[in-house]
């Protein structure tokens, strides 16, 4: 698939889809295109196999928002149907509005991508993490750890708090050595935004981004997008979903995951990047901030299904057969989103849940297919084989990223993974890969990079281990 996320839903409830004023440019003709139907029974037919209760869709085709619609429910305590221009969170899609606002700043030159963080954070400076740049920061290369937090602390001075006081413990190898997914290097490059900018982080994603793109509900602040029609995220619990209380909410993390956004809106922002930051006849953002989100800086490893994948700002960027795609998906309690753009083609999809997220890549596949007519390549994959003596050699060792272990073993001649408590078995796949079926639940895909004939990193979700 073009992307690795996922969508479950139910309480199939379809509603009409909502125009707002304003937005003639971009907004769909009155009479739903051909394919409407087609694409709300895959998303009704994923509303009744799946859990979560409601999701948004949004199709852009030749640079004009064709179609959008809400499906389920928008809170399954008092039944309120979704609607398409609903808020909700919007997780890791985040990144790719902190990578635009800094890529702004860069191109009014208020802001240096290569410099040291600590030049312009005084309290770094001197420290480890102050040597790392905002680009390594901005593409996950600075060789920090991940974190997620979800609850945390509030008011916009948070961010600052919590970054001025760093320390190099963040590091688990060296910076510019891998690309190492790492939600505390968006959130730091977001501050450190905020300081060349001189305004506070959500201000300045606000007037360099979102509002000159249209997105006028879009916010970083719940007190906000409590005053709008918005969507709460729901989990399973007992007795089946419910919703997800208290809100998760860390001010410290906003640049990184805790965008609140409509399917709509989102449509606008991609319109203006796969147009050169131009939407309705004027220029939202530069075509040069334009041209440095899409740009591929680091290798992602394993690739998220894409050829010769590379992440820019916020974005993962690469090729599935002829066409370019830029994509990035997000996760955050109770949430799951998607973004996939076909550039050449002036065609994306947006899918926002506001539940678990199994079957989005189903939704965005046939929407691609329906709206444009891209049908993804087959690519058939080398069957699982026995490694071999001396790549299991290579292949043996501790690999860590914090307090997070995993251990490839030899026993009995062949490849084991040890994580926690639980001894995988494990395969290769070509020369880089490693299936691993664990007990119970689907199986894992390790990718390994290796140097001088020996593994250095191995590579599970985006998150990398390296070498102990």
């Amino acid at each position: 698939m073009l992307t690795t996320r996922s969508l479950a839903l139910a309480a199939a409830v379809l509603v009409a889809t909502t125009v707002r004023p304003g937005q003639a440019q971009t907004a769909p003709t009155t009479a739903p295109p051909a394919w409407a139907a087609r694409l709300d029974s895959v998303a009704l037919a994923a509303l009744s196999s799946s859990k979560a209760p409601g999701a948004t869709v949004a199709v852009v085709v030749n640079g004009r928002l064709a179609y959008a619609q809400g499906y389920g429910l928008a809170n399954v305590e008092t039944k309120q149907r979704m609607t398409p221009d609903m808020l909700l969170r919007v997780g890791s899609v985040t990144k790719m509005f902190t990578g635009t606002m800094l890529a702004e700043l860069a191109e009014q030159q208020r802001i240096d991508m290569a410099q040291p963080i600590g030049e312009i954070v005084p309290s770094l400076k001197g420290k480890k993490v102050g040597a790392v740049t905002t680009q390594q920061l901005m593409t996950h290369s600075a060789g920090w750890l991940d974190n997620a937090v979800p609850y945390g602390r509030m008011g916009e001075g948070a961010l600052g708090e919590v970054m001025r006081e760093v320390s190099d413990s963040l590091f688990f190898t060296e910076p510019g050595r891998t690309f190492s997914y790492s939600n505390p290097s968006i959130s730091m490059a977001g501050y450190v935004g905020e300081v060349a900018g001189k305004q506070r982080f959500a201000a300045l994603v606000e007037s360099l981004v979102m509002r000159p793109a249209g997105m006028r509900l879009s916010t970083f602040k719940p007190l906000e997008a409590l005053t709008y029609p918005i969507a709460l995220g729901h989990q399973a619990g007992a007795n089946g979903m419910q919703i997800v209380r208290p809100m998760p909410e860390n001010t410290a993390q906003w640049a990184a995951g805790f965008l609140f956004a409509t399917a709509p809106e989102l449509a606008r922002y991609t319109i203006a990047l796969m147009n050169g930051g131009m939407i309705d006849g004027a220029q939202a953002f530069s075509a040069g901030a334009v041209r440095r989100v899409t740009t591929g800086y680091v290798a992602h490893p394993g690739g998220s299904g894409l050829d010769s994948a590379m992440y820019g700002y916020g974005l993962l960027v690469g090729r599935s057969g002829t066409d370019r795609v830029w994509t990035h998906g997000g996760s955050i309690n109770g949430y799951n989103a998607s973004i996939t753009m076909l550039p050449d083609r002036k065609a994306a999809v947006i899918v926002l849940v506001n539940g678990p997220g199994v079957g989005i890549d189903a939704i965005e596949s046939a929407a691609l297919q329906m709206a444009v007519g891209y049908t993804e390549p087959k690519v058939s994959a080398p069957a699982p084989r026995e490694a071999n003596a001396s790549e299991r050699a290579a292949l043996v060792g501790r690999y860590a990223q914090g307090r997070n272990v995993l251990e490839v073993l030899e026993q009995d001649g062949a490849l084991r993974v040890k994580q926690g408590v639980a001894v995988m078995n494990a395969k290769l796949v070509g020369a880089n890969e490693l299936l691993v079926t664990p007990p119970q639940g689907s199986a894992l895909h390790i990718f390994v990079r290796s140097e001088n004939g020996r593994a250095t990193y191995l590579y599970a979700g985006s998150r990398a281990y390296a070498r102990q």
